[in-house]
Order: C-alpha cells, then structure tokens, then sequence
C-alpha cells in the first residue's frame, strides 16, 4: 500500500469518527431536550379558562403597562 493512500485512508477513518462522534453527541442533547420539554409541560398548569372579551383584556394591558410620561402643556 503507498504512502498517499495509507494518508488518505487515515484521514477518511479520523473525519468519519469525529462526524460519528458528533451524530451520538446531537443524538443526545436531542433526547435531553425533549426530556425537559416534557417536564416543562408536566409543570405548567393549563392556562385558565376564561372569555376573550376584548375590554377586559384592553383594561389588563393598560394596568400592566409602565407609566406614561407627562404631557406636554
């Protein structure tokens, strides 16, 4: 076997174990991500039930809003 191609089989080995690697790394945190996402869930508690009623929403917002500032005279 030469040289060149001992170097390129060599090389091809090395780039498919680092992009093996790298696929069971993206394979976990996937898994990891969709174990918290799950949790997240499990602890939220459902949005009440109430009406969408425009005016008590448009009063909601205008309580939680910052103050405005003065009014120019």
């Amino acid at each position: 076997m030469s040289t060149e191609l001992t170097a390129a089989v060599l090389a091809l080995v090395g780039v498919a174990a680092v992009v093996g690697i790298a696929w069971v790394f993206y394979l976990v945190g996937r898994a990891e991500d969709r174990d918290r996402a799950a949790e997240e869930a499990a602890r939220t508690p459902p949005p009440p039930d109430r009406p969408d009623h425009s005016e008590e929403n448009g009063r909601v917002a205008r309580d939680r809003r910052r103050p405005l500032p003065p009014r120019r005279p």
